[in-house]
This record gives C-alpha cells, structure tokens and sequence, in this order.
C-alpha cells in the first residue's frame, strides 16, 4: 500500500508540475509522498529492526529514485503537452488515480477480513477533506482540469467507503456488545434459577430425610 501511495503521488506531482498547477496542488503530492516514505523506513525500523545505516542509505535511494523518476515524467508529459499528444497526457494524468487506488485494495481487504477499520477518523476526515478542497481549488484555475480531479476524487470516494466501513463495523461490535450482554444475563439469571432449584431440592430432601428419621425414633420408642 505505501509502495504504491508513493508512486501514486511521485507520479502525480509530476503531472502537477508539467500542467503548471497551483503551488499548492504541486507541494501537496511531493509532501504526501514524503510522509509516505517516511512510513514505509518506519516499518523498516520498527518491524525488520534495520540499522539506522541501511535505514539511511535507503533513504537516500529511495531519493534518488524518486528525483530521477519524477524528472523524467515530469519532461516526458511537457514533450507530449507541447507535441499535443492528448491520449499521453490523459493516461499519465489518470495513471496516478490508479496506482492511489489499487493501494487502498489492501486496506479493504485486512478491515474486511478483521471486521475493524484500523486507520483512525481523524486521519480519513482529514484526507477526506484535503481531496475535497484541492477538487475545489482546481474550479479557480483558467481552466478546470478533469484529468487531474480524478485522482482527487478517488481519494475522496475510497475514504467515504473506508468511513462508511468503519460506521458499520461500529455498529456491528456495539450490538455484539449488546447480545453478548444480554447473554450473559441470561445465562446468569438461568444459574441463579438452578441454584435456587437445587437449593429447594436439597432443603425439602433434608427435611423428608429428617422427618423420616424422627419417624422411625418415634417407632423405636414404641
């Protein structure tokens, strides 16, 4: 997933660049994929226990390749914008909603599989609205480019599922919560029955028992 968020947004701040966006449409994808990077030598650290060598040296790799690749899209959709090649600039633009796309596919499948919703609401609200008003944004330019809203507009649609799955599960755990509640309640208030059941059971086993006892006394005595 975070492989192909930072493909996604190295891709598509190239395309922001090459159509000469707002800066701030050109920053945002270069500090997602930054953040994004960040991530992926976290999980390096923390879950491979890298050394804090190879974590830098990968790094400066993943640098490297980002720059290079970035550069080179970057000049390759300014070649097809100057050459009027729409078909090349329509498909490099969507390529990025793509790449976004397919890296929330493993996401949904561990929330499916976990019935919970791991990423925390504040960071879908957050996304949610950040694709929103750069949606909006892109309706002040001199013309509005649908190529580009595409991806925002993904990432506005996949988080609005990601929310509604995670309103469902909630929903779900809270009247599993509710059910288990009410059975245990039962099978607590059925125990007490049984207990009373045997309790009585005993008392008037006991209390034959005794008169049995005091009868045949009584037969002696005679």
């Amino acid at each position: 997933m975070l492989y192909l968020w930072f493909i996604g947004n190295m891709l598509y701040g190239a395309y922001a660049v090459a159509d000469k966006l707002y800066v701030g449409l050109i920053i945002q994808p270069q500090l997602f994929a930054l953040f994004t990077m960040i991530n992926i030598l976290q999980v390096y650290w923390y879950c491979y226990k890298w050394s804090i060598s190879v974590i830098a040296l990968s790094c400066v790799l993943l640098c490297i390749f980002y720059a290079g690749l970035h550069i080179g899209i970057w000049k390759g959709i300014e070649h097809a914008i100057d050459e009027k090649q729409d078909s090349a600039v329509t498909f490099l633009g969507i390529l990025p909603a793509i790449f976004i796309a397919v890296g929330f596919f493993p996401e949904f499948y561990v929330c499916i599989k976990e019935k919970y919703v791991e990423m925390s609401s504040f960071f879908i609200l957050l996304d949610t609205l950040g694709g929103v008003f750069s949606t909006i944004s892109l309706a002040f330019d001199h013309t509005f480019d649908y190529v580009a809203s595409i991806t925002y507009l993904i990432v506005v649609l996949l988080d609005l599922i990601l929310a509604l799955m995670k309103f469902y599960f909630y929903i779900r755990r809270k009247q599993g919560k509710s059910r288990s509640e009410l059975t245990d309640r039962s099978e607590e208030n059925s125990n007490q029955r049984n207990s009373f059941t045997a309790n009585g059971k005993a008392n008037s086993n006991a209390q034959e028992s005794s008169h049995s006892s005091h009868d045949s006394n009584l037969e002696r005595g005679l």
